[in-house]
């Protein structure tokens, strides 16, 4: 494994970055952390803690310094595109290692995509104070990273602690975040101020 830090596209700045997530709520969070306890304590391997894993719907292009009345415009737009949608699972594999993080990752269903689709035409809507250009590219899959790589990893080390870990399982997508960002590649980690959030009933 390499470094998810040295890698990832970076941001305008390091704060402020508008994301969607959905998060897990108490039982899958403590799956999640059961989880994590089988690598915990490999070099350059920190976890993620409990409070900030997520699963992200869409990183959106908007900054949190887009101006109260663009981020009004950004809310209202989210909730006209979400209004309707229900509730649907996902099914989580159990815990993969990839060149940059470890992560559970779950097949994508109509459901998830139709959800990202609503998230990403909110945040272009005019006035929402998105750049086209700058619009990040949609999620591979609905996935949630235990730990991403700051530094070199043995990945054979890592399979080999996760070679009998079990899946996740079917968790119920019911409420998704709009959220303002904070990436720390110096801990490795991501957390985030919530701006609003969106029952799917």
């Amino acid at each position: 494994m390499r470094s998810f830090f040295e890698s990832m596209t970076p941001w305008r700045h390091n704060d402020g970055s508008l994301h969607v997530y959905f998060l897990p709520d108490e039982e899958t969070a403590d799956g999640l952390v059961e989880l994590q306890s089988r690598i915990a304590g490999i070099d350059n391997l920190p976890l993620m803690p409990a409070p900030w894993l997520h699963f992200t719907v869409s990183r959106l292009p908007q900054f949190d310094d887009l101006g109260n009345a663009a981020l009004t415009r950004l809310s209202d737009a989210l909730t006209a595109e979400l209004e309707g949608m229900s509730s649907f699972e996902i099914d989580v594999a159990a815990p993969v290692v990839h060149e940059l993080a470890v992560e559970c990752v779950a097949t994508p269903t109509p459901e998830w995509e139709a959800l990202v689709d609503a998230v990403r035409r909110g945040a272009a809507v005019e006035g929402a104070g998105a750049d086209e250009a700058d619009f990040p590219v949609r999620p591979y899959a609905p996935h949630v990273s235990l730990a991403y790589a700051t530094g070199a990893v043995d990945s054979a080390e890592v399979k080999g602690r996760l070679s009998d870990a079990p899946a996740l399982g079917q968790i119920r997508v019911n409420q998704v975040h709009l959220v303002s960002v904070t990436v720390r590649p110096e801990l490795g980690t991501f957390d985030w101020v919530e701006l609003a959030n969106w029952s799917l009933p």
